[in-house]
């Protein structure tokens, strides 16, 4: 199982969708234009220097740049076996774990983007073993780890703030309930401290991204945003996903409150100050913290950020499994890691984008004169680092200085100064000046943002230029789709 979730890994190689290439644009800036350039996003450097330097070495390849996630998830796997083995309990416990990892939906997934979250979870595996060594044996290379990863982790993902805070709640409530840790607790703070000191100097951008980016693309979460997690941490609203997820909670329940007897059978006698209660209580204080801090800021809760928790609540199901009378813990462990590979096989297998097939007819069909146009704008940076026709004219919604890229500043204010009549009229005008040139349309339904632009604007060019030729469909697979249309002009 942990070989075939290794290989599942290593299958990605469909073009980047929007936050892919935002960050290969962002990873391609010189590195002092880099702050510059993050302040129209929502995130912090580490994983675009990082990604910065990995592409000066491996090149700019879909599956080269997407190998630096992977290398990351898989170097994941053993660390959590070992992570595993360091919280005690059945022998069992990390393998159980290690299998439970390597067959995840989520974690496959992400293995195959070129995002920061399998870096994520890389660095809070380290964190948990950097901190147990500081237990151990309290010198300075264990110190040194606990700050660099602090400060990593923080550099990373702002979400590493909630599960940060909430370790520092978990180990004061250690200090107040055990004195001889307390000692392991003050050097653990110091040197977290000193990894927050390496973080204040990002912190006036980060500010500035939280006042004007934010998450114009999605809803302010409530409760439901926390009980669909376990879904998509199992590939989603299919039958698979919705199976495993009805595993999760019981599995959770009998993790911290349960213990299997000599006899074999289950006995509800857990003690929720256990390690195993600690984590358990910090994977639900981080994730209710987040959902906080969303709601007050107007941002989301969306499943990627959960990169925080993910190995922790992989290690706290790993502990149910192991706690089950040994039979029913084979059945659960095989019906997971069965509903895993399925899972896992479709997050490997479905595109990231339809790019490549849009990209694809624009360079065969359209021709010098004409007029592309996407609605919303998030479609065109996956479209647009791949075309190579010449002679067109394009028109991003709401419009970009750089199509490659989306400016997400103050971005609502900016799309609501959008007017489909007289967007239409400025195509039509256009259209005029230009001998049997053609619109090509490209557009996708379901996006937040544009739920009163994109409609309303086909629907005024189809009025004034005949009803579009379908060129692609959307209903094809993949995670962004998008469907091309084409108005008017013969076909070049």
């Amino acid at each position: 199982m942990v070989a075939v979730g290794v290989g599942l890994r290593l299958c990605s190689f469909s073009p980047f969708w929007l936050d892919e290439t935002q960050s290969v644009q962002f990873a391609h800036l010189p590195l002092r234009e880099l702050q510059a350039g993050l302040r129209t996003d929502g995130a912090p450097p580490l994983y675009y220097v990082l990604l910065h330097v990995w592409m000066q070495l491996f090149g700019t390849g879909v599956w080269a740049v997407r190998s630096m996630s992977m290398l990351a998830s898989i170097v994941s796997l053993p660390l959590a076996w070992r992570v595993a083995r360091r919280l005690g309990g059945s022998r069992e416990l990390p393998t159980v774990v290690l299998a439970l990892l390597a067959t995840s939906p989520w974690a496959i997934r992400y293995a195959g983007e070129a995002r920061m979250y399998s870096s994520v979870v890389l660095e809070v595996l380290l964190g948990i073993l950097a901190l147990e060594r500081l237990r151990r044996r309290a010198d300075k290379l264990s110190l040194l780890a606990v700050g660099v990863l602090t400060a990593a982790l923080l550099l990373t993902h702002y979400w590493a703030i909630w599960l940060l805070a909430n370790v520092a709640g978990v180990l004061v409530f250690v200090a107040w309930r055990r004195p001889a840790e307390r000692r392991f607790v003050a050097r653990a703070g110091l040197a977290a401290g000193c990894g927050v000191l390496a973080f204040l100097p990002w912190v006036p951008t980060m500010l500035y991204q939280s006042k004007h980016t934010g998450a114009p693309w999605a809803d302010t979460p409530d409760l439901g945003a926390l009980a669909e997690l376990p879904i998509d941490w199992f590939g989603g609203t299919g039958p698979a996903g919705m199976c495993a997820s009805l595993l999760v909670t019981p599995l959770l329940i009998v993790a911290v409150f349960g213990r299997r007897t000599a006899a074999g059978s289950l006995l509800f006698a857990g003690r929720p100050g256990s390690r195993v209660g600690l984590l358990a209580s910090l994977i639900m204080s981080t994730l209710l913290t987040a959902l906080t801090a969303a709601v007050v800021t107007h941002s989301t809760v969306a499943t990627r950020y959960t990169a925080v928790v993910v190995p922790l609540v992989m290690l706290l199901m790993g502990v149910g499994v192991t706690r089950l009378p040994r039979t029913a813990g084979h059945v659960v462990l095989a019906i997971l890691l069965a509903i895993g590979v399925a899972g896992g096989i479709t997050a490997a297998t479905t595109p990231h984008s339809q790019a490549g097939e849009i990209a694809d007819l624009l360079n065969q069909d359209a021709g010098y004169g004409d007029l592309i146009v996407y609605c919303p704008d998030q479609l065109a940076p996956s479209i647009e680092t791949r075309l190579h026709v010449l002679g067109v004219t394009r028109i991003e919604l709401p419009a970009e200085k750089n199509p490659y890229v989306i400016d997400w500043t103050d971005y609502t204010s900016r799309l609501a100064d959008f007017n489909p009549q007289a967007t239409a009229r400025s195509i039509t005008s256009y259209l005029k000046t230009q001998d049997a040139a053609a619109v090509w349309f490209v557009s996708a339904w379901g996006y937040r943002t544009h739920t009163a632009v994109c409609g309303p604007l086909r629907d005024r060019l189809s009025a004034a230029l005949g009803p579009p030729t379908l060129m692609h469909d959307s209903d094809a697979r993949g995670y962004e789709k998008a469907s091309l249309e084409r108005f008017g002009g013969p076909k070049h």
